[in-house]
């Protein structure tokens, strides 16, 4: 997905695992070698450090203050204020901390009677979304 969205690279943290990995190689077709990645045992410290730099930070996690993604409108974003999505994990979402630097929680609204939905199905979703939102 990261490819295909023209992504300029992920950062892979916690349970995130990192290639070579098989079941990276059976998923990604080979554009794990392509699309840059790097790997953080602190991304607290590194998402603090973006934005110092000018980073927009943005929670894919449903909170009290979360935005629909369908109604959202995105700054502006360009090399000099990239935008950073950072999705949580299955079972416990985004943490806290992560949460409280962020600049903004998005959302996807659920029609259904479940609450949630699978981290990754999630994720690209949103990003797509974003990327019609800059056009």
């Amino acid at each position: 997905m990261a490819d295909a969205a023209g992504l300029s690279g992920l950062i892979l943290s916690g349970k995130s695992p990192c290639p070579p990995h098989s079941k990276i190689a059976k998923t990604a077709r080979s554009t794990e070698r392509t699309v840059p990645w790097s790997s953080t045992d602190d991304l607290l410290a590194e998402l603090k450090e973006a934005k110092g730099k000018g980073a927009y930070l943005m929670a894919l996690e449903i909170t009290d203050e979360s935005q629909s993604l369908l109604e959202f409108d995105l700054p502006p974003i360009s090399s000099d204020h990239p935008l950073y999505l950072i999705a949580g994990n299955e079972a416990s979402g985004v943490a806290q901390e992560l949460l409280d630097i962020c600049d903004v929680s998005v959302h996807l609204p659920m029609y259904g009677q479940n609450t949630s939905m699978n981290v990754a199905v999630a994720l690209g979703a949103a990003v797509y979304l974003l990327l019609g939102n800059t056009a």
